[in-house]
């Protein structure tokens, strides 16, 4: 049997592989024998050439602090991204109704302002918050008529109760607990408000997901911001806590966008599918602040 030195072993390709192969197999092994000894050959082929491309290209991933990762991502982040392609249609349904002149708008963790610059197109007075300033500067490029403040998001510089309507999109991940965040949120928002919430749902741990930027370059590694995947009993316990009611909770499936966009579906398309078939790729809330 072959000795590895434990101190000479990356994170190779392979590893990911396998691991999506294996769980396609979990996922459905009482279901199509077929499949499954399709994608035990599969897994015989990594396994035996493991030390030969792709399987051997090394990814040695790399986390980054919240704000060095955002940093670094500031300038690429409005490029192609599949959990965003499939969050911005269901937020807009949720919004649009709500949306207009007069409407005080806040896009709490705002990134680069892609939620922003929706408000600001259907006409509604725009506020902004995050705390990485490269972020921000984009965000302010992208809507020059908006208020944006660099600040945490659990102190917002926003008067109590003087936000209509709210969204944080995919930015409590980064928070171990979302409580603090959410209770501030609610803070601004005026009775009767409106806060709609998007995070990557815990299925997605499963697929081996993190917030991962800048892609796969040889040489390099691969780079990654940490995400804390929050069940529903946090969410409840955040959302009672804030004095806030739930009036919808929408998980979308991973959508065939975010399945067909991951490393290992240029090799394994089938494992790939099967392994997140039918699963959540999304939280999706809608809170009101009552009257």
């Amino acid at each position: 049997m072959e000795q590895v030195d434990d101190n000479d072993i990356s994170i190779r390709a392979a590893h990911y592989f396998a691991g999506i192969l294996g769980l396609s197999i979990v996922r459905r092994w009482y279901h199509d024998g077929a499949f499954n000894e399709a994608r035990l050959a599969e897994l015989e082929a990594v396994l035996a050439n493991r030390h030969e491309f792709p399987h051997s290209l090394e990814l040695q991933p790399l986390e980054h602090d919240l704000l060095d990762g955002y940093a670094r991502w500031a300038e690429t982040y409005d490029g192609h991204n599949p959990l965003i392609a499939a969050e911005e249609p269901i937020v807009h349904e949720l919004l649009a109704p709500l949306l207009g002149p007069g409407v005080r708008a806040l896009d709490a963790a705002c990134g680069t302002g892609r939620h922003a610059a929706y408000f600001a197109a259907q006409g509604c007075e725009v506020i902004g918050a995050d705390q990485s300033a490269e972020m921000l500067a984009v965000a302010r490029e992208k809507v020059p008529a908006g208020r944006f403040h660099h600040t945490d998001l659990r102190s917002l510089p926003i008067e109590a109760g003087s936000i209509d309507v709210a969204i944080c999109a995919l930015a409590l991940c980064h928070f171990d607990d979302p409580a603090d965040a959410v209770a501030e949120i609610a803070r601004v928002l005026r009775p009767g408000g409106t806060l709609v919430i998007t995070d990557p749902h815990p299925s997605a741990a499963m697929l081996g997901g993190q917030a991962f930027f800048g892609g796969i370059v040889p040489g390099e590694p691969m780079r990654w911001v940490r995400n804390h995947y929050h069940g529903a009993a946090t969410w409840l316990r955040a959302f009672r806590g804030a004095g806030l009611e739930v009036v919808d909770c929408r998980e979308p499936q991973f959508a065939d966008v975010q399945a067909t966009s991951t490393p290992a579906y240029m090799f394994f398309p089938e494992a790939s599918l099967a392994a997140s078939d039918g699963l959540p790729g999304l939280w999706v809330w809608e809170l009101r602040r009552p009257e």
